[in-house]
């Protein structure tokens, strides 16, 4: 009883504002507020204020919370029930959409790897290559993006460290490639379903 009177008050706090409206339709994962931003077209600021309503409204929790940026949030069983029912009032289609189910993931290393050049590496190994070859791919489909071979270099050596990427060797290559580990491909899963529209 306490708990449907709780998402009744919850329900109509949240349906007194587009913005809120929108932004808790469109966590179906784990997201930064800038991934919300990005997905939502709502003001970066306003995200991040309305996410830190939603955890102290108790619809969401910061999986990443010792992180300065980057901080990834959730929803809790009462935000799932509320985004459930705006679900069914806008009639949008819940069912056809697989629901999220929160896998075993080290989010403060996720939460690392969502800076804009981490992510954008990340994104772009789907086969094993050399930084070079990422920085001729981003050169082409992310022409804005100020990031040098250097930069990618250094950021696949932390991705090394700390087991995101491992090193291949290709006969007949003189320099070694770097492929997505089980974890670099969550993390790519992830980065991509976060990009995906809502």
């Amino acid at each position: 009883m306490h708990l449907r009177m709780q998402q009744s008050n919850i329900n109509e706090w949240t349906a007194k504002q587009e913005n809120r409206r929108r932004i808790l339709i469109s966590i179906k994962q784990p997201l930064t507020a800038k991934q919300v931003s990005k997905k939502t077209r709502i003001n970066l600021d306003t995200c991040s204020y309305i996410l830190g309503r939603f955890v102290s409204k108790g619809l969401s929790v910061c999986l990443n919370p010792e992180a300065r940026s980057s901080r990834l949030y959730w929803l809790t069983d009462l935000g799932r029930a509320c985004r459930e029912r705006l679900h069914q009032e806008l009639n949008l289609p819940e069912k056809a959409e697989k629901a999220y189910d929160l896998p075993s993931v080290n989010w403060e290393l996720y939460g690392w790897v969502c800076f804009n050049h981490r992510a954008a590496v990340i994104r772009t190994m789907t086969v094993p290559m050399q930084p070079s070859e990422v920085k001729r791919i981003l050169r082409v489909h992310r022409p804005r993006m100020k990031i040098s071979a250097n930069n990618i270099r250094d950021i696949v050596k932390l991705f090394l460290a700390r087991g995101i990427v491992r090193p291949v060797k290709i006969r007949k290559k003189a320099h070694l490639r770097y492929e997505l580990t089980e974890v670099g491909n969550q993390f790519r899963q992830l980065l991509m379903r976060a990009e995906a529209g809502f």
